[in-house]
């Protein structure tokens, strides 16, 4: 190739790399204001499916985020050891 497209081929890649992080940092920026009307959301917009830690002090609400926590690292420990089984069964019939 000649010097003159790689460097035609290194705009279009830099171009391309730039175009990627501007869509990136934009998405995420959207994502973190503030609703058009100013007001926080409510209980049926938020997902508490996602939420794991409450923001209460209490000793009942401790004991539950610890609840969560611990089901949530059983939930990871399960996961882990089935991609361990995975990757030795196919090691083992890739041989």
């Amino acid at each position: 190739m000649s010097k003159k497209i790689k460097i035609i081929i290194g705009v279009i890649v830099a171009v391309v790399v730039i175009g990627i992080v501007w869509w990136m940092i934009k998405k995420s920026q959207n994502a973190s204001q503030p609703n058009v009307n100013g007001t926080e959301a409510t209980a049926n917009e938020s997902s508490t499916e996602n939420t794991i830690v409450s923001t209460g002090t209490s000793d009942n609400d401790l004991d539950q985020d610890m609840n969560n926590i611990s089901a949530q690292l059983n939930g990871l420990s399960s996961d882990t050891a089935n991609v361990d089984a995975s990757m030795a069964s196919s090691s083992q019939s890739g041989q």
